[in-house]
Formats: C-alpha cells, sequence, structure tokens
C-alpha cells in the first residue's frame, strides 16, 4: 500500500484489513512529509544567507580597491583656462604698447663670447598684433629707400563735437566685439577708447538713454588720448621725411663706401622665445646699421627702419614697437 503527497510516493505497512494500521500509515505519511518540507526550508534559507554574505564581501572588497586606486591615482591639474583668441589679445593694449614685453638678453647667442672687434645686435618685434605674420629683418650698413606711404594717416579731430559723434558711431550703432580684426575706425579709435575708458573707470553704455550723458563725460578723457596719439603719429610722419632725406643725400655714397669695406646686408634669422614674439640676432662690424624690418598680419604691416650705432665689443638690443615704426598700413 502506497500514498501520494505533494508528488512524492510514500509507502505505507501493508495492513489492508486493518483500519486502525491504516490510519497509522497516514499519520507517518503526513509526518514524513512535514519533515522534508522543514529540511528544504531550512537548506533554502541557509543558501539565501550565504549568497547574501558573498554578496557583502565581494561589496566590501569593490570600496576597498577603489578607495585603493584613488589614493594611488595621480591628482589630476586644475584645467587651464581656455586661451583667447588672438584678436581679444591684440585689443587689450594701447597704441604704445606698454603691455609689450621688454626685450630680454637671455638667449645663448647673447651670451656666447664675441669675436675680437665685433659687436652684436638682437632685434625684437614687440607689437601685440601676432595673427599668423609674416615677418622679416635686415642689418643694412647703408640707408635703404623707405617704402612708398600708400595713404597719409589723417589726424583725429579733437573737437568736442567731434568726439561726441564718434562716440555715439562707435559705442552704440557702430560698436564692435573685441575678437573683431578689423574695428569700423580702426584701431588708433579702439586704443582711444579703451584708454579712456580705464582713465574714466566707466564703461560702455547698454542702452540709448544712458549714451547721451556717457558721451559728454567721456569727452575730456578721449580728448586727452587723441591729443597723445596726434603727437606719435606727427613724431612718425617727421621720421619717415628725415629717413628719406638720408637715403637721398647719403644713400648712394653710404653703399659704395660698405661695398669698399666689404660689407653687405645681413639678413636675421627669426624665432620665437617664450613671450612668443619673434626675435634674432647678428654678430656686425662696429659702425652705423640700419634696422630694417617687416611685419605684416592679416589687418595691419608695420614696416620700421632705424639707425643704431654700435661699438667694437658692444651688444646691443633694439625693441621694434608701434610707437617707433616708420609705416604702418591697413586699418590703423
Amino acid at each position: 500500500m502506497a500514498t501520494y503527497i505533494d508528488g512524492a510516493r510514500i509507502p505505507l505497512f501493508k495492513f489492508p484489513e486493518k483500519w486502525s494500521l491504516t490510519a497509522f500509515a497516514v499519520v507517518q505519511a503526513f509526518t514524513l512529509t512535514f519533515a522534508l518540507h522543514t529540511i528544504a526550508h531550512a537548506q533554502t534559507v541557509k543558501a539565501s544567507e550565504s549568497r547574501g554574505t558573498v554578496a557583502s564581501v565581494a561589496s566590501q572588497n569593490r570600496v576597498q580597491k577603489g578607495a585603493a586606486s584613488a589614493e594611488k591615482a595621480p591628482v589630476a591639474p586644475a584645467s587651464k583656462p581656455a586661451q583667447e583668441p588672438a584678436a581679444q589679445q591684440e585689443s587689450d593694449v594701447s597704441i604704445e604698447g606698454p603691455d609689450e614685453q621688454p626685450a630680454d638678453d637671455s638667449s645663448q647667442g647673447m651670451n656666447s663670447p664675441l669675436p675680437e672687434g665685433e659687436a652684436q645686435l638682437r632685434v625684437r618685434i614687440s607689437v601685440p598684433h601676432q595673427v599668423r605674420p609674416m615677418s622679416m629683418i635686415t642689418l643694412y650698413p647703408y640707408p635703404p629707400r623707405p617704402p612708398k606711404q600708400i595713404r597719409n594717416i589723417a589726424k583725429i579731430d579733437d573737437s568736442p563735437k567731434a568726439i561726441r559723434t564718434q562716440l555715439l558711431s562707435l559705442g552704440y550703432s557702430q560698436r564692435s566685439s573685441d575678437t573683431r580684426l578689423f574695428p569700423p575706425a580702426g584701431w588708433r579709435w579702439k586704443y582711444i577708447i579703451k584708454a579712456a575708458l580705464e582713465k574714466s573707470g566707466t564703461r560702455h553704455p547698454t542702452n540709448i538713454v544712458t549714451m547721451y550723458p556717457w558721451t559728454f563725460k567721456m569727452v575730456p578723457y578721449v580728448k586727452a588720448e587723441i591729443k597723445r596719439v596726434n603727437d606719435i603719429e606727427a613724431d612718425r610722419k617727421a621720421r619717415y621725411a628725415s629717413a628719406m632725406k638720408d637715403f637721398e643725400e647719403n644713400g648712394v655714397d653710404l653703399e659704395n663706401e660698405a661695398a669698399q669695406k666689404g660689407l653687405a646686408p645681413i639678413e636675421i634669422n627669426l624665432k620665437r622665445g617664450a613671450t612668443k614674439l619673434l626675435s634674432g640676432e647678428a654678430t656686425v662690424a662696429p659702425g652705423t646699421w640700419y634696422v630694417v624690418a617687416a611685419h605684416k598680419t592679416s589687418n595691419l604691416k608695420f614696416y620700421w627702419q632705424m639707425p643704431i650705432s654700435i661699438s667694437a665689443g658692444e651688444r646691443q638690443t633694439v625693441q621694434l614697437t608701434q610707437t617707433n615704426a616708420l609705416v604702418i598700413e591697413g586699418g590703423w
């Protein structure tokens, strides 16, 4: 005799005629079934606890490994601010270039011993406009012909009415971004307004209501900057006339004299230094040399022609700036 409990076959004692024995067998079957369910439940709980323990240990191991990796990993340096656009860097200077780095004599060539009876000239192009430049520097033992000026740089009108009109135009209707390579009124006006704003402690108005009072307040500051800029341009004009006269009166004779001495023009190889400006040096014979340089960018062209007298054993550094340029062409 047998019975089935939860699909399990449970054999019973074989006493078919005795009902008491049959009842005892049924009780026996239920007892065995209960025991089997208890054992299965206990094994399930134990396995679940074991899995939980393993998972907890694995999680702790991952946390410890992560902490160890964090301790061993090098600390990332602070991110550097994005470099300003070249045009932005160009606009943050004045016409006289106070932000231009002074020339230094730290190059290996300037510290090496000089041949006896020789001298050394180092030249640096120190202008803020450095957008894809095309530059050259040549040392002449005689004055070459200056380049022909395409146009004369006009004097800026410094009357109060003209100043207010220009401020209204540049400060509102034609206000340009600092990233533009071609300021509407030229770089001189951009430098003038920037310097005037710094000295007045004000800034560009943001609406038409405050624009007119602002123009009246800015007149004395702008007038002073215009005078300074006009003086620079007047000096540039006088130096150009002097260079042209020097060439016409002495150019041919000095060139012949240099040829008799075996002197010829020396082209300087340019390189960028720590300040990202072009510079170079050359060993020359004592005497007077003319530093002739050209520097062309996308919006301006500079030309220099400077006579430099140098003695034997002397080292001299020449810095070419916007102020001492002989000719400036383009959006000036």
